[in-house]
């Protein structure tokens, strides 16, 4: 495999990375959570970007409503844990097309929003609001535990709405919707899987317990080897596991030492299954993508800390975008098969 670079731009505290689908073609957007930064809209083809917003940064999320062109994120949410102010803002593109600032509109406030997340029920589109937290004393306080709450997804113009879906979450981080209704949450309680596809607006709901272990992510990938469950634990942990899973079972296939784990993605690369994962701690902060079937690991970039990625295919060619945290860049990294 053979791995090519390309730096987009500097991004001090760039946190947040997504893939948007908009006029029929592919653009990626890349969010700081550092007050007074910026968020970006990037085109892939030519590696121009410019301004999405003018406003609040403490980005933590920023997702597309599935068939519209309409955006959420997450603003408010400064380090660390300054996210009493948090909330959720819905954008819309103005007169001057995708490339030029669209218009941000702060939505729903919820203190501590951490994660966000859109799902389909057979009531419609709703949208997930995890809280990492209800409140906090100090910066390791931990006796508030969070919350989740959904809100459906109204038409433009339409009110936006929050109701309580579960409460009692510790040290709530990690959230991955699987084909569209299956909501698994991460946290100190362990994994939760919440099966969404009979939810109506206002209901509570129990999950089902997947594992008791403190998790930080997850990434789930259907493969020819089954279910796959990548995950970080503990909190921003020092282990990368991988998992199988079915309906009654999760088996540990294998573990791989990290530093303070933020990166987790699991699925094909080329034919064969990989996870990718990054480590914002230790001395080399690396991004690297691990092979399951051997145990090779293959380091992407070193001294970078990232935080998210977005990986995404462009004809025989795999490209990750990388939010690189701890070097304030955002870059581009093209596999290609040798």
């Amino acid at each position: 495999m053979r791995i090519e670079k390309k730096k987009i731009c500097d991004l001090p505290m760039v946190y947040v990375t997504a893939e948007l689908a908009l006029g029929g073609k592919r653009y990626l957007a890349a969010a700081s959570e550092a007050p007074g930064e910026h968020a970006y809209i990037i085109d892939p083809e030519t590696g121009e970007y410019s301004e999405l917003w003018q406003g609040e940064t403490g980005v933590m999320n920023i997702i597309q409503i599935p068939g519209q062109e309409r955006l959420l994120a997450i603003t408010k949410f400064y380090p660390v844990f300054q996210s009493r102010e948090a909330a959720v803002c819905l954008l819309t593109p103005g007169p001057e097309g995708y490339m030029a600032p669209w218009h941000m509109e702060e939505v729903l406030k919820l203190p501590f929003v951490h994660r966000i997340g859109i799902f389909e029920s057979g009531a419609g589109l709703f949208l997930l609001g995890c809280q990492l937290c209800h409140d906090k004393a100090f910066q390791e306080d931990w006796t508030q535990p969070g919350a989740l709450w959904t809100a459906p997804v109204p038409g433009p113009g339409g009110e936006w709405k929050w109701s309580k879906l579960f409460e009692g979450l510790t040290k709530n981080h990690g959230l991955f919707i699987d084909r569209g209704n299956q909501v698994y949450i991460c946290a100190e309680n362990g994994v939760l899987l919440f099966d969404m596809t009979h939810y109506r607006a206002g209901e509570q709901m129990m999950p089902k317990l997947v594992t008791t272990t403190p998790t930080s992510d997850i990434c789930i990938f259907h493969g020819a080897e089954g279910t796959m469950a990548a995950v970080i634990e503990p909190f921003h942990g020092d282990k990368l596991a991988l998992y199988r899973m079915t309906e009654n079972t999760y088996e540990l296939l294998s573990d791989y030492d990290i530093a303070f784990g933020h990166v987790v993605w699991v699925g094909s690369l080329f034919g064969r299954t990989a996870l990718i994962a990054g480590s914002r701690g230790g001395e080399q902060k690396q991004l690297e993508i691990i092979s399951p079937e051997d145990g090779t690991r293959t380091v992407l970039d070193t001294g970078v800390g990232p935080t998210q990625v977005t990986v995404y295919g462009d004809g025989d060619t795999v490209r990750i975008l990388s939010a690189n945290h701890g070097s304030g860049d955002v870059t581009i990294y093209s596999l290609y098969r040798d």
